[in-house]
C-alpha cells in the first residue's frame, strides 16, 4: 500500500504528464475542510509561503468553496465567479507576481466529502487551461477516484462537527485566517477592515459555532 507521501508522487506525477502545468501542489484536506501537509512539485516554495502568510484567504479555490460548486475539477474562473471582485483582484495580484496565469484544482473524495486535492498552475509560456485538458483532467479524476476510494476509511478526516453553512461571506473568510493563529489586528489587516469589525465577526462566531472563547473557536474550526 503506497504511503501518503508515495501517493501523492503518484498523483501529482499523473497529472502533470496527462496535461501540462508549471507548478503543482498535492494536499489533504482536513475535518475542516482546510488544505494541509502540501506536496509542492516545480520548485515554489517561495510562493507557496507567500500565499500561506498573506493570499491564502482571498484563494476561490480553496476546498471549502470548492465543495460548493458540487465539481471534482474546478477551474479559477468558475471559483471566481463565486468571489467578489475585490477579493479576485487581490487574488489575481497575488498570481501575477509569480507570472501565473490558471490554476485548476483537482479534488479526491471518500463518503461525499473531499480528501485530496491536487492544485496545477499555469504560467504565462503554457497559457491558459484549454476546455480540452479540462476535460482531460476530469477522465483522469475519476479513474484515480476508484484507487482513493478503495483507501476511503484510511484517507477519511478525523470526524469533526460540521461547520455551519449559514456562515457570512466575511465570517468564512476569517475562518483559514484563525486557523494560522492571526491575530485580531493581524486579521484587519488582511481583509482590510478595522480591529473592531474582526472583533463584532468573531463574536457572530461565537454564537454560531456554539462557543465561549477564542481558544475553543479554533478547535472548533479544527
Amino acid at each position: 500500500m503506497q504511503s501518503p507521501k508515495d501517493l501523492g508522487t503518484y498523483c501529482l506525477n499523473a497529472f502533470t504528464r496527462a496535461v501540462p502545468a508549471s507548478l503543482a501542489a498535492f494536499y489533504h484536506i482536513d475535518g475542516g475542510l482546510s488544505a494541509c501537509n502540501f506536496q509542492l512539485y516545480g520548485g515554489f516554495d517561495q510562493m507557496h509561503n507567500c500565499y500561506l502568510r498573506r493570499y491564502r484567504h482571498l484563494d476561490p479555490l480553496q476546498p471549502i468553496y470548492c465543495q460548493r460548486l458540487g465539481r471534482q475539477v474546478i477551474s479559477l474562473r468558475d471559483a471566481q465567479a463565486l468571489q467578489s471582485r475585490q477579493h479576485n483582484e487581490g487574488y489575481q495580484h497575488f498570481l501575477s507576481q509569480y507570472d501565473v496565469v490558471d490554476v485548476t484544482e483537482v479534488l479526491l473524495y471518500t463518503y461525499n466529502r473531499p480528501v485530496l486535492g491536487i492544485s496545477l498552475l499555469r504560467k504565462s509560456r503554457f497559457g491558459r487551461f484549454s476546455a480540452h485538458e479540462l476535460d482531460t483532467l476530469q477522465s483522469l479524476q475519476e479513474m484515480l477516484q476508484l484507487a482513493v476510494s478503495q483507501r476511503a476509511f484510511e484517507l477519511a478526516p478525523a470526524p469533526t462537527e460540521p461547520i455551519p453553512a449559514a456562515l457570512t461571506e466575511r465570517e468564512t473568510q476569517l475562518v483559514p485566517l484563525l486557523r494560522q493563529g492571526l491575530s485580531n489586528k493581524a486579521i484587519a489587516r488582511e481583509l482590510g477592515i478595522a480591529p473592531s469589525t474582526v472583533k463584532t465577526h468573531l463574536d457572530h462566531l461565537y454564537r454560531k459555532l456554539g462557543v465561549n472563547n477564542r481558544t475553543e473557536l479554533i478547535g472548533r474550526l479544527y
